[in-house]
């Protein structure tokens, strides 16, 4: 593993490079007796601007928040607090625990995400990071981790007002890349609706192990770059965390081929063996918005974040988690 305590911090673009740069901050939560689910999202970039972003569902209604606000390029990578009006982030314990607070209208809360597990490294999936699969992006790094989630969180409006205590399992990745930072094409050419199914990548949590696995819904469709892998993940447990050998995703769409039914996943584990994990109860949906470059009219890609119950087939083991995946946008692209 290649990380370090440094990397919980900001990256600086490379020497020479004027494309779109930016650190990722990507954190879950998923507490199911809360009733709230969501993500926060961080993106601080070298061009001048962070987005800060909590896309929450409360007792089953979508509330997002997110601003964009000026970052200065060469501003210190070290930071003691990342401050994006509403909302704060904090390194507490590099690599062990991280403070996200935020102060909003709506809601507010302040929580402290503490490992589970240790780190992984996306470099050290077989064959190397698949995130380079898609595109000529750069990653700089990309790890990943599974969380406890705990604090406090105020409902501000709705019927439901008041606080609630959050304590459940999460997910964290922090990656630093210029994905996005390429102009896209004028013009985009139809898809049918197999070859528009892009990324899956759930993240799968039970009292003994957190499984995390990303790849293409359409292998076919998409041809990996440099001979970079198809597939990649780990599990995390007791052990350790270490990379698994295989990944591959069914997933069954509402009539509007976009939204998510269920997922069954068929993925082989550290050692050879293979286990399928079905959705049970979905529990909610959101959209991440805010995956795009430096035009925010322009979604660059329609990436959804469902909350389910899993279950493990052969072992009738039971979770719960963040299954995300991505469908390829239909015309036009820009979508709210």
């Amino acid at each position: 593993m290649t990380v370090n305590a440094d990397d919980e911090y900001l990256h600086f673009a490379p020497a020479g490079s004027d494309a779109l740069f930016s650190d990722n901050f990507w954190f879950s939560i998923c507490d199911r007796e809360a009733d709230i689910f969501g993500v926060n999202h961080l993106h601080v970039s070298n061009k001048g601007y962070g987005r800060f972003s909590t896309m929450m569902v409360i007792d089953g209604v979508a509330q997002p928040w997110a601003n964009k606000l000026p970052f200065a390029p060469d501003a210190p990578r070290k930071f003691d607090k990342l401050v994006g009006g509403h909302m704060s982030y904090q390194v507490v314990k590099p690599l062990e625990q991280i403070r996200i607070q935020f102060d909003g209208p709506k809601y507010g809360f302040d929580l402290l995400y503490t490992g589970r597990f240790p780190v992984f490294d996306y470099k050290d999936c077989l064959g190397g990071n698949p995130l380079t699969s898609a595109d000529t992006y750069n990653y700089g790094g990309h790890y990943e981790q599974g969380l406890l989630c705990t604090g406090e969180f105020e409902v501000r409006a709705g019927p439901r007002r008041g606080r609630r205590q959050i304590n459940s399992w999460a997910h964290r990745d922090h990656s630093w890349t210029n994905r996005f930072g390429g102009e896209t094409p004028w013009e985009l050419p139809p898809l049918s609706y197999q070859d528009s199914l892009f990324h899956f990548w759930p993240s799968i949590q039970t009292e003994r192990f957190h499984l995390n696995a990303f790849g293409w819904m359409n292998p076919d469709f998409v041809v990996p770059h440099q001979g970079a892998p198809r597939f990649g993940g780990f599990l995390s447990d007791a052990s350790g965390s270490r990379p698994i050998e295989g990944a591959s995703c069914i997933i069954r769409t509402e009539d509007d081929r976009r939204t998510a039914m269920s997922f069954l996943y068929e993925l082989t584990l550290p050692g050879g063996d293979v286990i399928h994990v079905r959705t049970g109860r979905k529990h909610a949906h959101t959209m991440n918005g805010l995956m795009r470059g430096e035009n925010d009219a322009e979604c660059t890609l329609d990436c959804y974040e469902s909350f389910f119950d899993f279950e493990i087939v052969e072992t009738g083991e039971r979770g719960y988690g963040c299954a995300e995946y991505s469908i390829l946008h239909p015309q036009p692209r820009w979508r709210y």
